[in-house]
């Protein structure tokens, strides 16, 4: 068992959050993000990630390559998001909230936008949205 499993075990157990049982694992929320403004980023596919503890793309908008931060695995694949949904070198725009820290190029997205579809990692907050 991976330690991200013992630990996420452990709190279920325990009845602490997972962030509180781990501050290691903390980055993982969104306490990092700037939650009360919507972020729009377009730009070029760099680099693709699917898998655990969750989905990450790099985007380069012309001038930095963005992290960007997806849904975790399950929730990603659900939405039907994966290695096939958009090709390195692809135009690609992420819809969701940047770093509260301006001088991090780093965002997590709620929506993915590609050329092959419109994907909602995070189906609720993609719902707030009101697009």
């Amino acid at each position: 068992m991976s330690f991200f499993a013992r630990v996420s075990v452990l709190a279920m157990l325990t009845g602490l959050p997972l962030t509180l049982a781990s501050p290691a694992l903390a980055h993982h929320g969104w306490a990092w993000t700037s939650t009360d403004a919507r972020f729009e980023l377009s730009g070029t596919l760099t680099e693709i990630y699917i898998g655990h503890p969750h989905a990450t793309v790099e985007i380069d908008d012309g001038e930095t390559i963005w992290h960007v931060d997806l849904a975790p695995l399950a929730a990603t694949l659900a939405a039907g998001f994966d290695e096939t949904a958009v090709a390195i070198g692809e135009p690609v725009t992420v819809i969701g909230h940047r770093a509260a820290d301006a001088g991090q190029a780093r965002m997590k997205a709620v929506r993915v936008v590609t050329s092959s579809g419109t994907f909602d990692v995070y189906p609720r907050r993609a719902a707030a949205l009101g697009d």
